[in-house]
């Protein structure tokens, strides 16, 4: 992480202007090109600022002014991106002030600050001042409180919190793991009431010290986190929102979660493979019964119907072939539809998919996907096609 010292140079104009050479025609890349920026500046100027130049080109996936923010590379992994962090803001709509704990870079307090005043909170007063820089390249002011989050309780009517999942180096999903844990988050929703935390999506809800909805997003088919909302801001008992659509589902209170009975799958029917926020939401079957569709195994999230439902949260597929599963039936069933690319997908199946086509040796000239999965004891094969989106209108 820089220094805040380093990010006071990289904030000032000879700074922005270092930063702005090296990502032109001027890269601090080579030994020489190394010498050459050093008989300019600091060693550590020049090591400070390339950083940024490289953190600059990762977070352009996450962030549209990517190439004026400043980061860290723990603080850029763990940001919300700039879709996802708006997504969230909207819900604060009606909200003043908005205390935002464990702030980071900044990822959720600059989409926050759109809609709100914000305290940004952090115990590293370097990030806390990358956050307040990234702020105002979008525009916006956010105010800065350098304390731990266990501690500082500003004015807001609302609080955004974000705690660390990697407190001893590597990333944990247990919520008991983060930093701070729950009794904090627990401390934070009393005294705000209306609060959103965002958790990992592999946390266990079941187990939160608060009542509060449990929201899972995914971006470009990736479930990328959960968030806890509290108080006024909850509005259903589980939701699943996919990106870039933006398209939710939702159960309410006494919906009942579970599966619609299995069905067979066979030759020309539609095979549907669910959003992964709406897996992990367990909304598979709030999904399935709202489009009339049955999964192909009790304990399978795959789904099978006869119709083309309107959504972005089903990748659908027309089946072409069912068979049980061994390498040499495999070979076979690509060779009968003529499939040179297959895209592999798994589902209740130990191989790995990169492993199955090492052994399959496709030569034909159409692609296809094939989905190995188990119905029932059975390891089963399924090779379909891809059928193109259809948006919900």
């Amino acid at each position: 992480m820089p220094s805040l010292d380093e990010i006071t140079w990289l904030r000032s104009a000879e700074g922005h202007a270092v930063c702005a050479a090296m990502a032109g025609d001027s890269p601090a890349n080579t030994p020489a090109a190394i010498t050459r920026w050093r008989e300019r500046l600091e060693p550590g100027q020049v090591t400070v600022a390339w950083q940024q130049v490289l953190f600059r080109r990762s977070a352009r996936a996450k962030f549209s002014r990517a190439d004026l923010m400043l980061f860290d590379r723990v603080a850029l992994e763990q940001a919300t991106d700039e879709v996802l962090a708006r997504h969230k803001a909207k819900r604060f709509q009606d909200r003043s002030r908005i205390a935002d704990f464990c702030c980071g870079i900044g990822g959720d307090a600059l989409a926050l600050a759109e809609i709100a005043s914000v305290t940004a909170i952090d115990w590293s007063a370097a990030r806390a001042a990358m956050a307040e820089h990234n702020a105002c390249i979008y525009g916006n002011r956010i105010d800065i409180l350098i304390e731990d989050a266990r501690i500082a309780r500003p004015e807001a009517d609302a609080a955004h919190i974000d705690p660390d999942r990697r407190p001893a180096g590597g990333r944990k999903h247990r919520i008991e793991q983060s930093s701070p844990g729950p009794e904090v988050l627990r401390q934070i929703v009393d005294r705000y009431q209306n609060v959103a935390a965002k958790l990992s999506p592999g946390a266990d809800f079941e187990n939160l010290p608060f009542d509060a909805e449990i929201e899972l997003i995914s971006h470009r088919g990736e479930c990328k986190q959960a968030v806890a909302w509290t108080g006024a801001l909850r509005q259903a008992r589980r939701r699943a929102t996919a990106f870039p659509s933006g398209e939710s589902i939702t159960a309410g209170p006494e919906e009942d979660l579970l599966w619609p009975p299995s069905a067979a799958i066979r030759p020309g029917t539609l095979l549907f493979e669910p959003d992964a926020a709406v897996i992990r939401a367990n909304l598979v079957g709030v999904l399935a019964r709202q489009y009339q569709l049955n999964p192909i195994d009790p304990h399978i999230a795959c789904l099978v119907g006869e119709t083309l439902p309107q959504t972005t949260l089903l990748a659908a597929f027309r089946v072409l072939e069912v068979s049980n599963w061994s390498t040499a039936l495999g070979r076979q069933m690509l060779a009968r539809h003529d499939v040179g690319h297959v895209d592999i997908k798994t589902r209740g199946f130990a191989g790995k998919p990169e492993e199955v086509l090492k052994c399959l040796h496709p030569r034909g000239t159409h692609s296809a996907t094939l989905l190995l999965t188990r119905i029932g004891d059975r390891p089963t094969a399924i090779l379909a096609e891809r059928v193109p989106p259809q948006p919900n209108p």
